[in-house]
């Protein structure tokens, strides 16, 4: 162990729920396991043939969709890297198997208490027995970090974070006050890489922002760049945070590398309404500028679409990317009070996204920006999709 870094448990839960799918002796005729994770509620990634499923668990919750519901999990189910694309057939009943097992499983967990707690924030040092999670067609995603001190409020993953912090018996915080260090990450990724083909790699799952401000003085971000670096992997970076600059000489070394950040408005009033933990809009413009000079792939991620002028924010991103991905707010019945508090109710209907999205999209397209819509970087970045 790492001075104070304790074990993370919640790998257990984990590889406890899923042992029968993990395990190599029971093997399923025509699909196979690719991956499995514990962040964001509990995931696994199963290949068939030429084509991958991604299944989800969250918390049991009757008012949401999914697949299916068990006792303690809703099983939420799709297609991997093929956005709207149904599940077939056999796809169903590839799931319908895996919803089995956790239905057999699920009874011989035992009831996670969550203990109370007085503290207002928790930055834990952990030890982890993974890092590099594959996700098909070399494409793999790495955390660097659990948890984000941003603490942006419309945070998807924030309950599924808070779900797998309960799985592992810890007590509730509110998303912004909790991280988990990876304190051995580098070294376990140098283990990791060892015999694995080459591949993408992001650093920008919404678990975690890679360039937080705890990155300045623990470097587990950098840390693990330096193995990829090593290796021949290609990294895809997505932030919040003009910190990303202090890397930039490492990231000139790879023979590919991509950044990309979250631009969600021209208005930098609106990041303070909906990001006050992040950077503001000036600087995160600055540091795409100088990444895309000092010769890296960028890219922008316009979501969740905020009030803005669009052509605006067109015309100020188009010249630093190469790529954009535009998105709506998702559960925006859930935010309504972050709208509500400074008068922007318009800007959480349908008719505000139905008349951005094609704007932006329309506005870019025309500028020869590329549009990335399924968060598969391999072609744009000349490496190959082949599993």
């Amino acid at each position: 162990m790492k001075g104070n870094a304790v074990r993370r448990e919640l790998d257990d839960v984990g590889r406890f729920l899923f042992e029968p799918l993990i395990s190599p002796r029971r093997g399923r005729r025509g699909w196979q396991l690719v991956s499995w994770d514990v962040e964001q509620g509990l995931s696994l990634i199963l290949a068939r043939n030429h084509h991958l499923i991604l299944v989800e668990l969250e918390a049991s919750d009757p008012t949401l969709d999914c697949y299916a519901r068990t006792a303690r999990f809703n099983i939420c189910a799709r297609r991997h890297f093929s956005a709207g694309s149904p599940l077939d057939e056999a796809d169903r009943r590839l799931v319908d198997g895996v919803v089995r097992v956790v239905r057999q499983r699920e009874k011989r967990l035992p009831d996670f208490e969550r203990p109370t707690t007085s503290r207002r924030m928790g930055i834990r040092e952990i030890e982890v027995e993974r890092v590099l999670i594959p996700e098909g067609a070399n494409h793999y995603y790495l955390n660097p970090y659990v948890g984000c001190l941003m603490g942006c409020e419309f945070c998807y993953v924030a309950p599924r974070a808070d779900f797998s912090r309960q799985l592992e018996g810890l007590p509730h915080l509110p998303w912004g006050r909790y991280v988990d260090v990876k304190v051995n990450a580098a070294e376990v990724l140098r283990r990791e890489v060892v015999g694995l083909p080459p591949g993408i790699v992001r650093l920008s799952p919404i678990v975690t922002d890679p360039y937080q401000s705890l990155e300045r003085s623990y470097r587990i971000t950098r840390q693990c760049l330096e193995v990829l670096l090593d290796a021949d992997f290609t990294p895809v970076i997505l932030t919040r945070a003009a910190l990303v600059l202090e890397d930039l000489p490492l990231l000139r070394r790879f023979a590919r590398a991509s950044v990309g950040f979250s631009i969600p408005s021209d208005d930098d009033r609106m990041r303070q309404y909906f990001e006050p933990g992040a950077d503001p809009l000036e600087e995160r413009l600055d540091a795409l500028a100088r990444c895309r000079e000092a010769g890296l792939h960028t890219t922008a991620v316009i979501q969740p679409v905020l009030p803005m002028d669009p052509d605006r924010l067109v015309a100020q991103v188009s010249p630093l990317v190469r790529t954009v991905r535009v998105d709506r707010m998702h559960h925006v019945d859930r935010y309504l009070h972050l709208y509500a508090r400074h008068g922007l109710e318009h800007a959480a209907t349908p008719a505000f996204f139905e008349e951005m999205i094609p704007r932006l999209r329309q506005g870019f397209t025309a500028q020869g920006v590329q549009l990335d819509d399924m968060d598969n970087l391999a072609r744009l970045l000349g490496r190959s999709q082949e599993s």
